[in-house]
């Protein structure tokens, strides 16, 4: 915003000003006292060439005996001076020409145009606002120059962080001008700031629009929706958002994974999940992996997230592993609980052990595992195994 504001001056209203002064209407040539317009050829032959501090000095040294040729020659100086670089001599020189409100209707809002650009360049946007308001009441000037004069506007009242005025004055741009991502950007910001959800998702829809390859608008969006608990127009913008090419972050997507999972479509969170944990692999990302696996009955999935989990975490070996015995996986489920080292599992592992080799049919090893889970840990689960087991070899 501030570069944009460095660079108000050079795009326009010097160029009106300097084309004025090079090129003047005969009847303004005769305004000018005739000791005054020979003095001033020399500076105007230096502005043609842009030396501008020959120019400065001829303007300088100018005779101005009347008010009309003060105001001419200061408008000049304004131009001259901002072209040397000199912004706050530019500044009082055009203060001195519109003040004496004697330059021609056009001069006098051209000259103003270019001291309240110059003011916002300096963030005095308090002084440019009280140039720019009456600007945009002269009916004068073309529906383009009405337009940009609303956009300076409300440029500065967002610079000044008058968020409400910076709205109402882009919303008047807008129906002056077309839409470009520079205006609707302004409009977002205030929108934002004012805490306008809703209407932060229109501005944001139109900047995807204009620049739908644009990452920062989609994730914008994300968060207004975000804002307004909105979780399926959140899920609805990712989904468009990679379908356009939008590349996500790691976390993006696991925002997304999130979001397909509290929509009850587990088995989509889980494939975003598989995608991440392709990167890399971290404990969380496969324990969310896994866990949307296993929701969406994908057992054998399930299982191998749970399992890579578990080469960070061994707790998880014996998650992976009740997982495998309710599946049927029981020469699978006893690689993994020779994995569990948890003594306070002990117990509960032999038991599991015991269950794995009873459905596998080598009872033997079953009943040994049952009578370790007792010694462990008696109790009547341990006691019931031992006495059905038993009876069974028999």
């Amino acid at each position: 915003m501030k570069r944009f504001i460095q660079q108000l001056v050079s795009r326009r209203s010097v160029l009106i000003l300097l084309v004025g002064v090079l090129f003047l209407p005969s009847s303004n040539a005769a305004e000018l006292s005739a000791v005054t317009a020979r003095q001033l050829q020399k500076a105007l032959e230096f502005q043609a060439e842009e030396q501008w501090q020959q120019a400065a000095e001829a303007l300088e040294s100018a005779a101005k005996p009347t008010d009309y040729d003060n105001a001419f020659v200061n408008r000049m100086l304004g131009v001259v001076y901002w072209q040397k670089g000199e912004t706050l001599k530019a500044i009082n020189a055009l203060y001195a020409a519109v003040n004496s409100h004697v330059l021609e209707a056009e001069a006098q809002q051209d000259s103003e145009r270019m001291l309240a650009d110059l003011l916002m360049t300096q963030s005095r946007y308090q002084d440019a606002l009280k140039l720019y308001y009456p600007l945009s009441e002269t009916p004068e000037l073309s529906r383009k120059d009405h337009g940009e004069i609303w956009l300076r506007i409300a440029q500065a009242h967002y610079q000044d962080e008058q968020y409400s005025k910076a709205l109402k004055g882009i919303n008047a741009h807008l129906k002056l001008a077309s839409a470009k991502p520079s205006s609707l950007s302004l409009k977002l910001g205030s929108q934002l700031k004012l805490k306008h959800w809703k209407g932060s998702t229109r501005t944001l829809k139109q900047l995807i629009a204009i620049e739908p390859g644009k990452k920062t608008w989609w994730i914008q969006l994300v968060g207004s929706y975000q804002r307004l608990n909105d979780k399926n127009q959140m899920l609805n913008t990712l989904v468009l958002a990679t379908r356009e090419g939008i590349k996500l972050s790691d976390s993006e997507k696991m925002m997304m994974a999130q979001l397909y999972q509290q929509q009850g479509v587990p088995e989509k969170a889980a494939a975003v999940m598989a995608i991440v944990n392709q990167g890399g692999e971290d404990t969380t990302r496969l324990v969310m992996e896994a866990s949307y696996w296993q929701q969406a009955k994908e057992w054998d999935k399930a299982i191998g997230a749970w399992e890579r989990a578990a080469t960070d975490a061994p707790k998880y070996y014996w998650v992976a592993a009740q997982l495998s015995l309710q599946h049927g996986h029981y020469r699978k489920a006893l690689s993994l609980l020779d994995k569990v080292d948890n003594p306070e599992k002990a117990s509960d592992v032999e038991l599991a052990r015991a269950l794995a080799y009873d459905k596998l049919d080598e009872l033997d090893k079953a009943l040994l595992h049952a009578k370790r889970a007792d010694a462990l840990k008696p109790s009547s689960q341990s006691h019931s195994w031992i006495q059905y087991l038993s009876q069974k070899t028999k």
